[in-house]
């Protein structure tokens, strides 16, 4: 038996329990579009995650050193992300509200990035 769909954001840092994760054409903050996902990624829509593992690669790679992952409950309809290899894990919404704010540690966020700049 599996309990209910928990949803994850990693981004930028600063967002308190309550608060919501807004789109970047909203809050002009740079987006994955700018970054090659031009294609698929609209930056007027907050995309979420299933997976807590993926939401904290995204967490611990923002540009501002400071991402934060987020627990939070997905605000509008929910439209499955283009980009995902896997149904069911990744999500286009309006917008977010924090659940529960998860610290990274400064450690792991340096394996995060290590890990994925080995990769690339």
């Amino acid at each position: 038996m599996t309990g209910p769909v928990r949803y994850f954001h990693g981004g930028y840092g600063g967002l308190s329990v309550g608060q919501f994760v807004l789109p970047p054409a909203k809050t002009r903050a740079p987006s994955t579009a700018r970054f090659g996902a031009a294609g698929v990624c609209d930056p007027s829509k907050v995309y979420v995650s299933t997976d807590a593992g993926g939401a904290m690669i995204y967490a611990a790679m923002h540009f501002s050193g400071r991402g934060k992952l987020y627990e939070v409950e997905p605000v509008g309809e929910l439209k499955p992300d283009p980009d995902a290899r896997v149904d069911g894990l990744s999500f286009a919404c309006d917008r977010a509200r924090v659940l529960r704010v998860i610290r990274l540690k400064g450690k792991t966020i340096k394996r995060v990035q290590k890990i994925v700049m080995e990769d690339a």
